[in-house]
């Protein structure tokens, strides 16, 4: 992925998928967080950065407000990303006591599917 990222550094997929290599492969939770945020910088559409970024927040950081800002920008980029709306309905429900969110979020990740 660096090699493509060399080669075009607007590159959105590459950054995003080093990220990806780079938190669950090698365990570089810096190095993971600053390849989706070059991502988004490359592209602020690309909806699976911005999922991404939110679960190693969640997960890794323990942002809850950063993960939730970054799954509900996966949304706003792609309204049809079921992902995003089944982790924001895990983060609402499990770490936010907000079942009725969490229940709207996982309605629209089934409409999504």
């Amino acid at each position: 992925y660096r090699a493509a990222i060399a080669a075009d550094p607007g590159c959105a997929e590459a950054h995003d998928h080093l990220g990806v290599l780079l938190d669950h492969k090698r365990e570089d939770t810096d190095g993971a967080e600053a390849a989706f945020r070059a991502a988004i910088a490359a592209d602020p559409q690309y909806a699976n950065a911005h999922c991404n970024l939110g679960a190693l927040l969640d997960n890794e950081r323990e942002d809850l407000d950063g993960a939730e800002a970054a799954y509900r920008a996966a949304i706003a980029a792609d309204p049809g990303c079921a992902e995003a709306h089944d982790h924001l309905g895990v983060l609402l429900d499990h770490k936010r006591e907000d079942t009725d969110g969490a229940e709207a979020a996982f309605r629209a990740a089934i409409a999504a599917d």
